[in-house]
């Protein structure tokens, strides 16, 4: 029976693509092992990545909703005094909206273009004055609160920014291989 199925061509191709995904395993374990990352990468990674961090984050609260007329009135009723958490909480599609809205603590480059600049744009304690589009739907934004952001330790990562350097040194190699063929 078993050699039977090694006849099929649907087994030979599948043994064909196991083999080759072995072989390929293999030339990038070789390639890593014999190219690793050195401590100069990975310390320029780190320094590279703290460049393109933000220095603060942010604490704040949003309401999501699905067009631009639901978000002018909650800035209305927020103009009348309503509380923001109660308005998220009863109005708010997101999956915040229970919490009152809250995102927690987060830097600008974890969320959308528009809304981080929005955020950004705002004072502790305020809330956007026009509503802010993004793909999700209209957002209503809170801003809360303003920390400097810690960034983490070369330590702390370190793992990580190795793994991404040797990936990137091996897609390079890759790249050249292509290029040469």
């Amino acid at each position: 029976k078993a050699e039977e199925f090694a006849k099929d061509p649907q087994i030979k191709a599948q043994l064909e693509l196991q083999y080759r995904g072995t072989i390929a395993q293999a030339v990038a374990r070789d390639f890593v092992e014999s190219n690793p990352a050195t401590d100069a990468e990975i310390l320029a990674e780190y320094e590279t990545q703290l460049e393109q961090s933000s220095d603060k984050q942010y604490k704040a609260r949003h309401i999501l909703v699905e067009s631009q007329g639901e978000a002018e009135a909650l800035i209305n009723q927020l103009n009348e005094g309503e509380d923001f958490e109660a308005l998220a909480k009863e109005f708010s599609t997101g999956p915040s909206g229970p919490n009152g809205g809250d995102l927690g603590w987060f830097a600008p480059d974890q969320m959308v273009k528009p809304f981080a600049d929005a955020v950004v744009a705002l004072d502790d304690g305020a809330y956007s004055k026009a509503p802010v589009q993004t793909q999700f739907g209209w957002h209503v934004i809170l801003r809360e609160d303003t920390r400097e952001n810690e960034p983490p330790t070369l330590e702390s990562v370190r793992d990580a920014i190795k793994q991404r350097v040797e990936q990137e040194k091996f897609q390079d190699y890759m790249q050249g291989l292509r290029d040469g063929s």
